[in-house]
């Protein structure tokens, strides 16, 4: 099954990918290999207090007592007392004997002997190449330099530079084979098969239509989200442990209370760059670095004071490590959200009923270890947390879907929960989107199949700006603006459908712009490519991504193809526009953003009548 599907705009990633990246512990191991110092943790000094001899357990335990046996009652082989190690008493000197039989047979050694057949001439016997037969056949005669095959040797030098240059060109057929070329679109996909999950980054080649798996990702729990992002915190070598480092970053959701950060140019990684929340795997990072102690070391810190050797201890069960991290989440997390103008900030729901943002490039200190904590937890909502995005230029307003059947918005900025705006569904939430090209309207789409689009300049005062019913049968299971395409709303759901909606001139609902049955099973999710106008992903149930291509449909191109050229609607008296509205109780704030907004309507009615004349 596939749970998510996401486009990486082009650009984004590494043209190169490398092949392996070394883990925080790996260079802090290899670090101190190189300075040469012990590998002790920080907190060695409390565990010790928590180790335990094994010596005085091995004391407790009562000795077994040998019974004694008589010697005269074993037979004469076996009584080892009447033995005599003197040559006088009759014994035969084997040594003596051995040295009796090497002298006899001195003589030349094999070493003298293969000196000796450099010497000897060659007197073997070849078969004549010279016939008429084989050189009829092609087999034979002289070298193309006069040489004759009979007398010829073989080059070694000729041979190895041969075996160099073949193996030179493996290695750039391996390197031209994982290089992303630039007509290669990535698409990211969270799948599960059987009892095995992975993250698949697909390459779609949109000169020649190919699809295939470039490198995956294995996950230990079933993905349910997916969020890219561009800086971390990161491990830096010889500088601050907690740098940041920017790249091709992605979070992952799955049914733990984790949220696991993958670099996606590195395509064997064996651990995520970053991990948000979960379990406390402290204990089992201690212990690996114990493991991977050389010996020398590990003796010298087990002898103490005039070289005498220690007792061994070992550690008491449940002692470190264990239980979750402080401040992570309890549940599953359902949705992801990594905000594009704040880059360093993840939000995050989950079915504990909480929405926490983090900050992804602050590490902070604590009693449990050094990690990334929440900087904020959000509980507006009184179920599960299905799905949450942030405004794509408002860095601070966040809004959120939840099974409680409803949709907040959140300015990040407040901690109080009255701030926060709230509008019903009439059923559960399944996916929300803001209108990249109208970024005042916030689209909602519910389980029951119902995609509602909301002002957000008068969220919760008035009804939604339309509502339709997109899918009759099994609701809406996820949408999808095109951001090259102003008005084109993609929908898809569990009927195997995806669906086209024209929201440009929605009075009073979005025009049906037709849907097409995928192939690939129940849909859940779809994302359409930000670097093309006419591609667009979708998969589910079947484990297969489908790949729409709309250039090719003259009623998608009669209809969308001239808005492809026009700019986003968007300037900064509307971004200041949202400032005033979401004050709350600023009178003449709100006036202004009245006037600025009735504006901006102004110029776009006079822009849309010159588009209808053309």
């Amino acid at each position: 099954m596939i749970a998510a599907i996401e486009w990486i705009p082009a650009g984004r990633a590494n043209p190169n990918p490398s092949k392996y990246e070394y883990s925080r512990a790996e260079q802090e191991f290899l670090e101190k290999v190189q300075a040469g110092g012990e590998l002790a943790t920080e907190n060695d000094d409390e565990e010790d207090e928590e180790w335990e001899d094994v010596d005085d357990d091995e004391e407790d335990q009562e000795e077994v007592e040998v019974p004694k046996v008589d010697p005269e009652s074993l037979p004469k082989d076996l009584r080892m007392d009447d033995y005599s190690d003197d040559e006088e008493d009759g014994e035969k000197n084997i040594g003596g004997l051995l040295d009796a039989e090497m002298d006899v047979n001195d003589g030349p050694s094999d070493s003298e002997d293969e000196d000796d057949l450099e010497d000897v001439p060659d007197t073997r016997e070849y078969t004549p190449l010279d016939m008429e037969g084989l050189q009829a056949m092609g087999i034979g005669g002289k070298l193309p330099g006069g040489g004759d095959l009979q007398n010829m040797t073989m080059n070694n030098n000729d041979l190895d530079d041969d075996e160099d240059e073949e193996d030179d060109e493996e290695d750039a057929d391996d390197i031209d084979d994982i290089r992303i070329r630039d007509q290669d679109a990535l698409i990211l996909v969270a799948k599960t098969e059987e009892d095995f999950a992975s993250l698949e980054v697909n390459v779609f080649d949109t000169q020649y239509n190919n699809l295939y798996v470039h490198h995956d990702i294995p996950l230990p729990s079933f993905p349910l989200c997916l969020a890219l992002g561009s800086v971390v915190s990161s491990y830096q070598p010889n500088e601050s442990k907690n740098g940041i480092a920017s790249g091709n970053y992605v979070a992952i959701g799955s049914f733990e209370p984790g949220i696991e950060i993958w670099n996606l140019d590195v395509m064997n990684a064996l651990e995520p760059t970053l991990v948000l929340g979960g379990m406390d795997t402290r204990g089992s990072e201690e212990e690996w670095m114990r493991m991977q102690m050389p010996v020398s070391t590990s003796a010298n810190n087990n002898r103490g004071s005039g070289g005498k050797k220690t007792t061994k201890k070992k550690k008491k069960k449940g002692t470190a490590g264990g239980g979750l991290r402080e401040g992570s989440h309890t549940d599953a997390v359902m949705g992801l959200s990594w905000n594009t103008v704040h880059q360093q900030v993840l939000a995050s729901g989950s079915a504990d009923g909480t929405v926490k943002l983090w900050d992804v490039t602050h590490t902070t200190s604590g009693k449990k270890g050094d990690y990334v904590r929440p900087s904020a937890t959000l509980t507006h909502h009184t179920d599960k947390v299905q799905s949450l995005a942030w405004h794509p230029s408002e860095g601070t307003l966040l809004a959120t879907g939840g099974y409680d059947r409803k949709v907040c918005l959140v300015d990040a900025r407040s901690n109080d929960a009255q701030s926060v705006k709230k509008a019903k569904l009439l059923a559960d939430c399944e996916a929300i989107a803001w209108d990249p090209h109208n970024q005042q309207y916030l689209t909602v789409a519910s389980e029951d199949g119902i995609v509602q689009c909301w002002d957000v300049r008068k969220f919760g005062a008035d009804p939604p700006v339309w509502s339709m019913v997109a899918h009759e049968y099994g609701g809406v299971s996820d949408i999808s603006y095109n951001t090259q395409v102003p008005g084109m709303l993609i929908t898809c759901s569990i009927d195997k459908t995806v669906a086209l909606w024209d929201t440009h001139n929605a009075s009073p609902n979005p025009q049906a712009c037709g849907s097409k049955d995928m192939n690939v099973g129940r849909l859940h999710s779809v994302s359409c490519y930000p670097s093309s106008p006419w591609l667009l992903a979708c998969g589910g149930g079947g484990n297969e991504i489908a790949i729409w291509d709309m250039e090719g449909e003259d009623s998608i191109q009669k209809r969308f193809a001239g808005r492809t050229n026009t700019s986003t609607q968007t300037n900064e008296e509307e971004e200041a526009d949202f400032e005033a509205v979401m004050a709350a109780g600023d009178n003449e704030a709100t006036n202004k953003a009245l006037e600025g907004m009735n504006k901006s309507k102004k110029k776009k009615g006079k822009k849309k009548k010159v588009h209808k004349k053309k």
